[in-house]
């Protein structure tokens, strides 16, 4: 059990304290069923009331609260509790070398100790793993993959062969990178003539893939995700797709072939974005939006046609008005009509 003060909690985040430092600190909870060896946080004017009543030995706090807790106040509450989070809860690696007897190895896979293989893997030919990774139930890494450090790969996970994995990567259950990517071309009578995908995928330090995303293989060249992205449980990333650093896509958006995202993008849930597209550093993009051209950066933007947050807003407004307009305009042409 990892155990701290609030004063050594304080020095993680970068905080000061408000009370005492020396309080025992051994994980963290919601402030309302924290009890006396837990952080808590307030991130909203709404939970400052509970935090009269917690039980918590401290809370992390942008300003001043009545509590009997003692305060760590920091300038990102919910980024600090993270930290601290994260702190007590560790991502997970491997430190002893285990192989289940059931997985598959190729004899020339190259596996840094330690690492884990869990039961019915496979690990293909020429594939080599970083040391440190976790490798759960079920999964198949095809030949020449290659994975950094301390990777966790969970159950169901497919990597198809040549597939290039970071360091820190976590990939969730059911994920597959290296598929082939939707490339047909249309002949003369109309049928599909596949477009062979001979390409990879490559993926940046400290990625986390959600649950049941696909990742397809580029055509030619590489389908990129860059360090630090955060992308949600079912999400297509079609071929050739290049994502810059620290992405943050949420769940069932999908990406065409070829579209180009900035740095610090952010994507919300059920985002649609056409093929061979850029969306500049910064854009943030609110949920169930269609992309149909480049967007430029910085800013917010939300719709279908994309706009601008704040036109999008004007726009709703006057879509609410269109009612009583149409019932004015009708009552405006009876009145003339019983005028005639």
């Amino acid at each position: 059990m990892i155990e701290e003060t609030v004063g050594s909690i304080a020095k993680l985040v970068g905080g000061e304290v408000v009370g005492d430092p020396g309080r025992r600190v051994i994980g963290v909870a919601d402030l309302r069923r924290a009890g006396p060896a837990h952080v808590g946080f307030i991130s909203d004017v709404n939970l400052e009331p509970a935090a009269k009543d917690t039980a918590a030995a401290a809370l992390l706090v942008k300003r001043p609260v009545e509590t009997s807790a003692a305060l760590i106040q920091v300038d990102n509450v919910v980024a600090s509790f993270a930290r601290v989070a994260q702190h007590f809860n560790p991502l997970p690696r491997a430190t002893t070398h285990d192989i289940h007897p059931t997985a598959v190895i190729a004899d020339d896979a190259v596996l840094h100790e330690p690492v884990c293989v869990g039961p019915g893997s496979v690990v293909g030919a020429k594939a080599e793993l970083g040391a440190g990774t976790i490798i759960g139930a079920r999964v198949v890494i095809g030949d020449n993959c290659r994975l950094g450090e301390d990777c966790t790969l969970h159950p169901g996970v497919v990597l198809y062969p040549g597939v290039v994995i970071g360091k820190r990567v976590i990939l969730h259950a059911g994920s597959v990178l290296g598929s082939d990517g939707f490339g047909y071309a249309q002949d003369d009578d109309g049928s599909h003539v596949k477009f062979p995908q001979m390409g990879t995928v490559i993926v940046g330090d400290d990625v986390e893939i959600g649950a049941n995303t696909a990742v397809d293989r580029g055509a030619l060249g590489a389908t990129r995700i860059g360090r630090g992205g955060k992308i949600d449980n079912l999400v297509q990333v079609g071929h050739n797709c290049e994502f810059g650093d620290h992405v943050g896509i949420a769940g069932f958006s999908a990406f065409s072939g070829s579209a180009i995202l900035g740095d610090r993008v952010s994507i919300g849930g059920h985002t649609v974005v056409g093929g061979h597209l850029r969306v500049g550093d910064d854009v943030r993009i609110g949920g169930n939006s269609v992309i149909l051209r480049d967007v430029e950066g910085p800013g917010d933007f939300v719709g279908y046609p994309l706009q601008e947050k704040r036109r999008w807003v004007r726009t709703l407004r006057a879509f609410d008005r269109l009612i009583d307009m149409s019932a004015q305009v009708k009552a405006m042409g009876a009145e003339r009509k019983n005028q005639d």
